[in-house]
């Protein structure tokens, strides 16, 4: 208070004595920064600004995904590095477990296969997809070798899942033009590309056996097994270990990743929903297109057919049918013994989004969305609804949030029946994934739906041709 009244007093008193100098027009400008112009000269500064982040845009990026891609593990293989600056890589003393030949061979078989997709990505989409599901199936053959089911499972569901929707992304890209030979120099740039990337590769998977080798050989404690394995069943209300983690005491790290797969899926959704697929993408298979109009057959085109149970396809029709309702009493029966026995909400999910992928395959997607009301985004908002308020359940009655209770009570008939409150997260989570899986397919599947992408011609060409 007595700051401003200093400071309007001492305007005051100048006002006072420079009155008549200001009515003569003496001072047209204040003195010392009359002159000085801080509209003119802030906007100077973004015009500079904006024009050195431009070229430093040039610089350092690219539109290109491939070397931003390069990039960025370039930096994470850096980052790596630092800490090697200060100390050497050791081994443990910790005792090795026998080799086993079969084990070794599986191993250089996906090893083998990892190589093979690298080589034939580029041109041979589908040997490469085939070669990489066979990495993802020894994995999963891994899981089984150290005593790991519940990872077992739920990898081999993710590999069925992710090598479908992988080739139906794949149905839309373009075809290779066996016509154009590329140019000399364009060939010496892909040469230098590949070995930049292939010395990338290696030096990524190499740090990466190094310290898994280095970690694998060291003494672990055993504090951290000991506590989830002792206080599963007694806190979290089950005997498996792995998805009382996942749903209890991991939970908040669960509800986070099951917003970024929602997040993903409605981002994948978001980029797909304006994409045209090129004209020869919609062209039928070469069988269909080279038959006489007057020849009789049970090919039929499915996105015009009002039934695909015919001709060719009535097996596969019928059988993916029946599967749909067996796939979901499976899915609820992994569901339901997730907490105790290896299953849950994620590989049940999985299981259930199987069962309406193989739907959108043999029936096409008119006739399933004909038949079926799906609502993915009812499934995701669903999912999110149930984890979010399973933990808020907690706060309302004091307790920190997502934190578990179990309750026991006697039916008839039945006996003795506990559930905890980690069943209800389980629900939301198999609400998202099963949301998010039937997403990414309608945005994958409306593509063979809509019209193909048309050349647009110039504005003269046009005219001419209204004329």
């Amino acid at each position: 208070m007595i700051m401003s009244l200093i400071a309007m007093s001492g305007g005051i008193v100048l006002y006072l004595l420079l009155r008549n100098q200001l009515k003569r027009g003496r001072f047209k400008y204040p003195p010392l920064i009359g002159r000085f112009n801080g509209k003119r000269q802030f906007e100077r500064s973004l015009v500079v600004m904006m024009r050195l982040a431009r070229r430093l845009e040039r610089r350092i990026s690219t539109k290109r995904l491939q070397m931003q891609l390069f990039l960025m593990v370039l930096a994470a293989v850096l980052a790596g590095l630092i800490p090697m600056l200060h100390s050497s890589l050791t081994w443990g003393d910790r005792p090795k477990i026998p080799g086993s030949a079969v084990f070794v061979t599986l191993w250089l078989l996906a090893i083998a296969c990892a190589l093979g997709a690298a080589w034939q990505a580029k041109y041979h989409r589908l040997a490469a997809l085939t070669m990489v599901s066979v990495c993802g199936l020894m994995t999963c053959i891994t899981f089984v070798w150290f005593s790991a089911p519940d990872l077992a499972l739920t990898q081999l569901v993710v590999e069925v899942v992710t090598t479908v929707l992988i080739l139906l992304g794949l149905r839309w890209l373009p075809r290779r033009i066996e016509e154009v030979a590329p140019l000399p120099s364009t060939l010496r740039k892909a040469r230098i590309r590949r070995l930049r990337d292939l010395l990338l590769s290696t030096a990524v998977g190499g740090g990466m056996a190094l310290l898994s080798y280095a970690m694998l050989t060291r003494q672990t404690p055993n504090d951290i097994s000991s506590f989830y394995l002792s206080r599963a069943l007694p806190e979290g209300g089950g005997s498996n270990v792995v998805n009382v983690m996942l749903v209890d005491f991991r939970g908040f790290d669960t509800l986070g990743e099951i917003t970024v797969l929602a997040a993903v899926a409605l981002t994948v959704f978001a980029l797909l929903r304006r994409f045209r697929p090129p004209k020869e993408s919609l062209q039928l298979p070469a069988q269909q297109r080279l038959l006489a109009p007057d020849v009789v057959t049970d090919l039929v085109n499915p996105r015009q057919a009002s039934d695909t149970a015919l001709g060719f396809m009535m097996v596969p029709a019928v059988l993916v049918r029946l599967l749909l309702p067996i796939a979901f009493v499976v899915s609820i029966y992994l569901f339901m013994r997730g907490h105790n026995q290896p299953g849950g909400g994620f590989v049940a999910g999985l299981v259930m989004s199987v069962a309406f992928i193989l739907q959108y395959m043999v029936a096409g997607t008119q006739w399933v969305e004909a038949q079926m009301s799906l609502r993915p985004l009812r499934w995701m908002g669903t999912g999110l609804l149930f984890a979010t308020a399973t933990g808020l359940g907690a706060m309302l009655v004091g307790y920190p949030f997502l934190t578990t209770h179990t309750w026991h009570f006697t039916l008839p008939l039945l006996g003795d029946i506990h559930i905890a409150s980690a069943l209800f997260f389980d629900v939301g989570v198999y609400g998202v994934v099963v949301g998010s899986t039937l997403l990414i397919l309608t945005a994958l599947a409306h593509q063979s739906v809509r019209g193909h992408k048309t050349a647009s011609l110039p504005k003269s060409v046009a005219s001419k041709g209204a004329v």
